[in-house]
């Protein structure tokens, strides 16, 4: 068995294997990234609004100079948003405490930014998952509400996480305004790109769309050490 492949799943070919390390390489940039940006580059624009909030003490109430450096305070607040918007969507740190927390900030990020409602419905016990298919699934998640906000015209989103027994259902569901499946898998590189990440998982993953009917992503997987047919 490929020293790649998870307990309990069918052995990977050469090729397979190597996309799942790649996958976990770009996965662990991703988290490296993250991590120095919110470590180094956090402190960085901490100390240096500290400093501004001590030199704001010391000018004089309604000096112009105490103005520009209020206006370098907001500034510097916007820039810390930012930062942290950014370290989010590289790898949130809430991927960190299982696949529910990670869905849970998605679906409110996602109503935050956008203003289209998203809401996430989980049944059942937090799934024992490696860290390769939580990312997987959190992933595929990303890139169907990528999806939602770029073409759909939807209003509301339900992400359902069902649990029973070693199997894992998840759906994605919108109200949108649809699409003709042919003529988009055609050309997207995004619904490639999840049907992708689910044969690196041995997961099953349907797409179903029509113009007018909104769209459905149904993604079947198992936990870790059980087969996708057992």
């Amino acid at each position: 068995m490929s020293k790649h492949t998870p307990r309990g799943l069918p052995a990977l070919s050469a090729l397979e294997a190597l996309s799942v390390h790649l996958e976990a390489v770009r996965e662990g940039e991703r988290k490296l990234i993250a991590m120095e940006m919110h470590d180094e580059l956090g402190q960085l624009l901490t100390a240096l609004r500290t400093e501004v909030l001590l030199l704001r003490q010391e000018l004089l109430p309604d000096s112009i100079a105490a103005q520009k450096a209020d206006e370098m305070k907001k500034l510097l607040d916007t820039i810390m948003g930012v930062v942290r918007s950014v370290v989010n969507q590289v790898r949130p740190a809430a991927l960190d405490l299982g696949i529910v927390p990670a869905l849970e900030w998605l679906a409110d990020d996602f109503s935050r930014r956008t203003e289209i409602s998203c809401r996430l419905s989980a049944v059942g016990p937090e799934p024992r998952l490696s860290e390769m298919r939580t990312a997987g699934i959190f992933r595929i998640v990303q890139e169907s509400l990528t999806n939602v906000l770029r073409h759909a015209s939807a209003s509301h989103v339900e992400i359902r996480l069902t649990k029973s027994g070693s199997k894992i259902e998840l759906v994605v569901r919108d109200n949108g305004k649809g699409f003709d499946m042919p003529v988009r898998r055609l050309g997207s590189y995004g619904l490639l790109g999840m049907a992708e990440r689910a044969r690196m998982m041995h997961a099953h993953l349907k797409i179903e769309s029509r113009p007018g009917n909104g769209s459905v992503v149904e993604l079947l997987v198992h936990e870790d050490g059980h087969s996708a047919d057992g």
